[in-house]
C-alpha cells in the first residue's frame, strides 16, 4: 500500500506545533518513511496493509471497523511526532546542488546542532509515548485484531512491548513476552526465520 498515507500533512500541522507553512512535499516524504519503517515495525506489515486498504476503500469509519479506526487514530499521533523528530534535522540541513547546506534566512537565526538534537529528543520522547499507548491498545484488543495473532503473524516482526527509542541493540526481539503472542514460533523442532 505504498500509495496510501495514514496521516496527512494537514493533520500534523493541526495537531502539533509545526509551522503552517512547512513544505507538504517534505512532510509527505517523512510520513511515508515513518509509516513504512517505524510504524510497520510496531504494528506489523499485515495490520499496516489492512489499515491502508481500509483508508483507501474509505471503510475505516464503518461501525464494524471501530477497533481499526482506534488503531489508526493512535497511529496518527505516533506518526505525527515521529515525523517532527525527523524534520528537526531535515529542515536544519538540506541536500542541494552545492552539497549538504544549512538552512539560513536573513531574518531568522538558526540554532546549533546541540539544540536541534535536544529538540529531536523531545519529539522522539513524545512519539515514544504515543507508541506506548498504541502498543497497549493493541495488546488489550488482540482478539479483535486477527492480523496480529493469526498463524502467519510471525512474519510481521511486531514489537508490542518496548516503546522506548534507543541507539543500543541488545539482540533479538525488543522487550519481553514474544512467546506469549507467537507461541508457535518457539515450539520445539520448528525453525522460524
Amino acid at each position: 500500500m505504498n500509495n496510501v498515507l495514514l496521516c496527512s500533512p494537514d493533520f500534523i500541522r493541526m495537531n502539533t506545533n509545526i509551522s503552517d507553512n512547512a513544505n507538504s512535499k517534505v512532510l509527505s516524504t517523512a510520513i511515508r518513511e515513518v509509516q513504512d519503517f517505524e510504524l510497520q515495525e510496531i504494528i506489523g506489515e499485515i495490520l499496516l496493509d489492512k489499515l491502508c486498504q481500509m483508508v483507501k476503500d474509505n471503510t475505516i469509519n464503518d461501525p464494524e471497523n471501530k477497533t481499526y479506526k482506534d488503531v489508526l487514530d493512535k497511529s496518527q499521533m505516533f506518526i505525527a511526532y515521529k515525523v517532527i523528530a525527523k524534520l528537526t534535522l531535515m529542515f536544519s540541513y538540506k541536500i542541494d546542488n552545492a552539497g549538504v547546506v544549512q538552512s539560513r534566512d536573513e531574518f531568522l537565526d538558526s540554532v546549533g546542532m546541540d539544540d536541534v538534537l535536544k529538540l529531536n529528543d523531545m519529539y522522539t520522547n513524545k512519539a515514544d509515548h504515543y507508541c506506548y499507548l498504541l502498543q497497549n491498545f493493541i495488546m488489550s484488543h488482540l482478539s479483535e485484531l486477527p492480523e496480529v495473532t493469526e498463524f502467519q503473524a510471525w512474519k510481521i516482526h511486531s514489537t508490542l512491548y518496548s516503546a522506548g527509542t534507543s541507539g543500543l541493540f541488545l539482540g533479538g526481539a525488543r522487550g519481553r513476552g514474544w512467546f506469549k503472542i507467537f507461541p508457535y514460533r518457539y515450539q520445539r523442532g520448528i525453525n522460524w526465520p
